[in-house]
């Protein structure tokens, strides 16, 4: 058998190859385009168990999820606590929500 016959790849293979190889990283190219924090971690996942379909779904789905870290939750909740009680006092002030109401969400952020 020559080397040149186990390079020759034919058209079919090639097609395959084209289809196969970019929907086998989808999990990554979602995580790259949402900018995730994680997105090398969930190559890895994709590159080394995606072959199994279970590591494939669950690196689609850690993708896909809204879910941050606990310490990025813990470093961004300042300014979004901020945001979310300055919205929650304009909803008071313009009658939308009760002063009880108001008093509940605003323990509730402040957690």
């Amino acid at each position: 058998m020559s080397c040149l016959t186990l390079l020759s790849i034919s058209w079919q293979h090639l097609l395959i190859l084209i289809i196969f190889i970019p929907s086998y990283f989808v999990p990554t190219v979602i995580a790259l385009s949402r900018k995730k924090s994680n997105t090398l971690a969930i190559f890895a996942l994709n590159l080394f168990l995606g072959w199994a379909l279970i590591g494939w779904v669950v690196a689609l789905i850690w993708a896909l999820s809204n879910k941050e870290s606990n310490q990025q939750t813990l470093a961004g909740s300042g300014s979004s606590n901020i945001d979310q009680l300055t919205q929650l006092k304009a909803l008071y002030d313009q009658g939308v929500i009760t002063a009880e109401e108001f008093e509940t969400q605003k323990n509730k952020l402040l957690q």
